[in-house]
């Protein structure tokens, strides 16, 4: 061990800058894989800590027609499928989505997602409980809360029986504590909640109300085809036929889907923000390419250095060490920068882990939550220096000593072509990830730079507490008087913010519509600057009327200015011009949309609380973004009205796509670092084998430009292969990307133009850097004899 240290420290210090060079490659590697692995395991674990996720399904239903395959469904239909087969033990019917809200507990106010369900929903999930039972949500008024919510409310996991309030203790909304679970991980579907339970007997009958999810949970996987043919039956005889599109057995045998809960974080029905299996599968890769071209970076520098190392080594021979001990000892200093590149990777991590570092992935990067991770890495990290060291210590020592020694020594056409076949694989993979990002880039700028049919870069967002809504009109009308401010309006949802809304159904027969229904007041389309093309904006007093897109209009053409949307339904009192009011994942170009302003008929769901404010141009986004809170805080203290650009609220809406795309930006970086660490290291082992050649080369009259061109030329061959072999990855991976979007941008011709320009200047400055030394040397001291 002493002979392996002290070698070790000998080489690092005689070949100080490619020894530096190489630890910095393994380490960033590593590092990088360590990232893309954690957001890997993510993924591919999600919603894989309940105990019975192999048996738990979520159901869907495709009615047909515009409605297409949904998970929101009706109360009846649920409890329909529940009571439909033996095999089904337990059922979940809940709410789309948690919410975040407001709750006072001891006079302090704390924002928890809340989440709420009929009865004993998460029977299904089957939390592991700290104290209490889930059966505590059958009764009224009660809710369960994770041990961090406890410690941090009470200061004690022994929570049962303690009172928490819904927004503020003065709505006497109290929710006793029967239950404390513990903490879920933060891939799994429900996440940690407040969980209570809806008034038993809400929407009980009702087939018109299709506001919920529905989970099952099974006895076994296998009765699925039993329990699938019995809803089916079920439903033949129970749901209301006008529900179904259409006639014959058929339609009833695509009504219903289970898709298993290891799938749902993949599902793009009703949610086509889902993560990709094709994205995890890729990062996997990724991280696989990223330890290779670390791996060929160390077997390149080990390379270059044996023209340096081969006196060295052969001394030793003669002096009677054997070549297979010499071996043992380079092949074990090899597995010893591997592990130090390791160990300093994760010094880097540490470093980092509260950095910006933490919105590249959506897991947790604290090390010690990742224990088998590193230790994986770590073993990895010893088999990449068996592997790596393998062919080096084998090349090093097969020079017959008295030829080196002699100083006569040449290249090996089959290692050159090894080294050579290395690094063009770095190229390859750094020209393919850079195409990727490229294409990325471009969607990404579509996305922010598009036409909305609004300007949205000057409207300011933000939410009204729902315990003032009665104060809506009189925020308004505060708001409306600050300097710089155009307009104030009120909606249910912030345009551009999410994929869908709230979807309405009117009409039967011939005169059947569906569309996207964004409930508003009646400043908000003048606010919006949206244009009407026919008919008339809303006015005040305005109640249970629609003004339709333009699409609607198409779609739809029976439908006129002044006349209901449908017999029986709402008047329309004018169309807009077609705006982008959902993601860019959906055509809302052809897309039926209204908005619509709630009446009395809609008196009990009147909760638009999205404060919409124009601000004039030129006035300080930030600025006005201190006055508003000013203003509200004088009007409504201790109240957070989260103002915010409604930039970022769009930028939200895409976090997946934005997340993947900083991370593939990120590795492709790292992948042209490490090119570039093979690069040097590949001019490096030439530049010293070819010492005496660019001697002679000066004598003949060869200048240090030309010297230069002889390297170069060779990399901008090898560049120009690997561009060519990369192209058709690269666009393969960024057009896979762009399949997640209705409405997308062309590929253009710079992205790859770009993509090579880019790798080429760094190679060829990467090759001018580390020749100029041996070009610029005294051509008598390259071909003196040694």
């Amino acid at each position: 061990m002493n002979t392996l240290l002290r070698n070790f420290s000998h080489t690092f210090r005689r070949f100080f800058t490619a020894s530096v060079l190489n630890l910095l490659g393994l380490s960033i590697a590593f590092a990088a894989c360590f990232v893309i692995l954690t957001q890997v395991d993510y993924d591919y674990n999600y919603n894989k800590a309940y105990p019975a996720h192999d048996r738990i399904y979520r159901v869907e239903v495709d009615a047909g027609g515009d409605y297409g395959r949904q998970i929101w469904l009706a109360r009846p239909f649920c409890e329909l499928v529940g009571a439909s087969s033996p095999h089904i033990q337990a059922i979940s019917v809940t709410s789309l989505s948690n919410s975040l809200n407001d709750f006072e507990v001891d006079e302090h106010i704390y924002s928890e997602p809340w989440f709420t369900g009929f009865g004993d929903y998460l029977e299904v999930f089957q939390p592991t409980m700290v104290c209490g039972t889930t059966a505590s949500l059958n009764e009224p008024n009660h809710a369960l809360i994770s041990a961090s919510m406890a410690l941090r409310f009470f200061g004690t996991t022994d929570a049962i029986g303690k009172t928490i309030y819904v927004d503020r203790k003065s709505r006497n909304q109290p929710l006793v504590v029967g239950g404390v679970y513990q903490d879920m991980p933060e891939n799994s579907q429900l996440g940690n909640c407040v969980f209570s339970s809806y008034s038993p007997n809400l929407n009980k009958d009702s087939w018109t109300n299709w506001n919920y999810a529905l989970y099952i949970r099974l006895d076994n996987p296998a009765s699925l085809a039993d329990v699938r043919q019995s809803v089916i039956e079920a439903c033949k005889q129970m749901i209301p036929k006008d529900l179904i599109s259409g006639e014959g057995e058929e339609d009833w045998e695509n009504f219903i889907h289970f898709t298993p809960l290891d799938e749902v974080h993949y599902s793009t029905v009703g949610n086509k923000a889902a993560t990709s299996k094709a994205a995890v599968y890729l990062l996997l890769c990724v991280s696989v390419l990223i330890l290779l071209t670390a791996a060929v970076n160390y077997m390149n520098f080990s390379l270059a250095e044996t023209p340096m190392r081969l006196r060295s080594i052969n001394t030793q021979k003669v002096l009677g060490a054997s070549t297979f001990s010499l071996r043992v000892y380079l092949l074990l200093e090899s597995v010893l920068v591997c592990v130090c590149g390791f160990l300093l990777s994760l010094l880097w991590l540490y470093l980092l882990q509260d950095t910006s570092l933490n919105t590249l992935v959506a897991s947790d990067l604290s090390l010690v939550n990742h224990p088998v991770l590193l230790a994986s890495l770590g073993g990895i990290a010893v088999l990449m220096g068996l592997l790596a060291g393998v062919y080096p210590s084998y090349y090093v020592t097969s020079f017959p000593p008295a030829l080196v020694l002699k100083g006569s020594f040449g290249l090996s056409p089959k290692g050159k072509m090894l080294r050579t076949s290395l690094v063009c694989f770095q190229f390859f993979v750094s020209f393919m990830l850079i195409i990727a990002v490229g294409i990325m880039f471009l969607q990404s700028r579509y996305i922010r730079h598009s036409d909305y049919g609004y300007d949205k870069s000057v409207v300011l967002v933000g939410n009204l507490p729902y315990e003032l809504l009665d104060r809506r009109e009189t925020f308004v009308s505060e708001l409306s008087g600050l300097s710089g401010v155009e307009g104030v309006s009120i909606s249910q949802f912030i345009l551009n913010s999410s994929d869908s809304y709230m979807n309405w159904g009117r009409g039967k027969g011939e005169n059947n519509i569906y569309f996207a229904c964004f409930p508003v007041d009646y400043r908000y389309l003048s606010v919006l600057g949206i244009k009407i093309t026919e008919g008339r904006d809303f006015k005040a007093g305005d109640g249970d009327v629609y003004i339709f897109n333009e699409a609607a209009r198409k779609k739809y053409p029976w439908m006129k200015v002044d006349e209901p949307a449908t017999p029986g339904d709402y008047p329309v009192v004018g169309f807009c011009e077609n705006i982008r009011f959902s993601s860019f994942r959906n055509n809302d170009a052809v897309e039926p949309m209204a908005f619509f302003i709630y009446g009395k008929d809609y008196a009990n769901w009147d909760a638009n609380n999205i404060l919409n404010i124009r601000v004039a141009a030129g006035v300080d986004k930030v600025d006005m973004l201190h006055r508003l809170a000013e203003a509200t805080e004088k009007m409504a203290p201790g109240r957070d009205f989260r103002f915010r650009f409604m930039d970022e609220v769009i930028d939200q809406n895409y976090r997946r796509e934005l997340r993947f795309t900083r991370q593939i930006l990120l590795f492709s970086l790292i992948a042209i670092v490490l090119s570039m660490i093979g690069v040097f290291g590949l001019t490096l082992f030439e530049s010293e084998y070819r010492r005496k050649e660019i001697g002679i080369r000066k004598i003949m009259g060869s200048s240090t430009g030309e010297i230069l061109y002889m390297f170069t030329k060779r990399y901008f061959v090898m560049l120009v292969v690997c561009f060519v072999l990369a192209v058709p990855f690269g666009w393969w991976i960024g057009h896979d990307w762009l399949e997640s979007f209705s409405d997308k941008t062309p590929i253009r011709a710079w992205v790859f133009v770009t993509s090579f320009l880019l790798v080429s200047l760094i190679t060829v400055l990467t090759v001018t850097f580390q020749c100029w030394k041996n070009a610029n040397e005294n051509p008598v001291r390259s071909i003196k004899t040694e």
